[in-house]
């Protein structure tokens, strides 16, 4: 005899249901750890909110069972340190922060201040030109030293800079490799030595003869100057620069390179995502602002997170 459509539908909603969200829940979650491999856990996680939620007590219940708690839980804390959240940070917002370095007799002098732009504390580097003009300023500025027996890796640098070039009728007409301004940078050693970091460069072409762009340079890889962006006077730009210390690429010499990303926006809407670097292998020693030639640069919001080199992050570049 045919069932009434009613009691049809009655038995219908009446007939349990499979749902995996659910039976992740309360009892059913341990009879499912130990039913499911592993692999097959970690997918469960991507289901719903509910599985991720309960995922951490469900691995941390099958560690303890299996003996692995020990090393389950170093591994958890490896993987937040990997976050930065142990990292060492160097703020170099004031002046305080710094050490004045002198320039050479033949060099131009400068003066370092803080000063208020916008309600926002920043440093303010003024540059001249040396009285000969044919000396450059590759000495004068400020300087923060590390430790190099510390084995420091530079994880992080972020900063905010403007310029201003205070003769555009010289720098336009010179070799970029005989201007720059607003210079963040690294040098072995903390004093001399082969260098490397972010600049301005003079760019002048047909549609703009007073151009200008921010250019990555690295004396440890006696490469060109490599263009980031096109950047303008008088306006702030936000950098963050990324060392990649967990990938190797081969590099000269048998070794192998550090890469490096990096990232600008402009308050003018400009912007530039992760351009990629290759650079040496090496610790750091210090970080450095100052104007190759005659020009002010503005800093701000300077952050360099750094931590001690771990065996994970490959080999790094002795050097002597």
């Amino acid at each position: 005899m045919a069932q009434a459509p009613g009691k049809r539908a009655a038995a219908t909603q009446a007939a349990p249901t499979l749902n995996l969200a659910r039976m992740w829940q309360g009892d059913l979650a341990e009879p499912l750890a130990a039913f499911l491999p592993l692999n097959s856990i970690g997918v469960v996680g991507k289901l719903s909110r509910r599985c991720r939620d309960r995922l951490p007590a469900v691995f941390f219940n099958l560690a303890r069972k299996h003996g692995a708690l020990r090393a389950s839980m170093a591994g958890f804390v490896e993987a937040i340190r990997d976050t930065g959240r142990d990292d060492s940070r160097f703020s170099g917002e004031t002046l305080d922060s710094w050490v004045r370095r002198e320039p050479g007799p033949s060099e131009g002098p400068f003066t370092a201040g803080e000063v208020t732009i916008d309600g926002s504390r920043c440093i303010k580097i003024s540059t001249s030109a040396p009285a000969d003009r044919m000396g450059y300023n590759f000495r004068g500025g400020l300087i923060k030293n590390f430790a190099a027996a510390e084995r420091l890796c530079a994880r992080q640098v972020k900063y905010r800079f403007c310029f201003t070039d205070l003769d555009p009728s010289q720098s336009q007409v010179h070799a970029s490799s005989e201007t720059g301004f607003a210079f963040l940078g690294f040098t072995r050693r903390g004093e001399g030595g082969l260098q490397k970091g972010l600049l301005v460069e003079p760019k002048s072409t047909a549609l703009d003869p007073t151009g200008y762009c921010l250019v990555w340079w690295d004396d440890t890889h006696a490469t060109p100057d490599k263009l980031v962006m096109d950047v303008k006077q008088g306006i702030w730009y936000d950098v963050t620069m990324t060392f990649d210390w967990r990938t190797t690429d081969p590099g000269w010499a048998g070794g192998t390179d550090l890469p490096l990303y990096v990232s600008v926006t402009g308050e003018d809407g400009s912007s530039r995502e992760r351009v990629r670097f290759n650079t040496s292998r090496e610790s750091l020693t210090c970080c450095w602002i100052y104007n190759y030639s005659a020009s002010v640069s503005h800093y701000s919001s300077i952050s360099v997170r750094y931590s001690k080199h771990k065996s994970r992050d490959g080999a790094l570049d002795d050097w002597t």
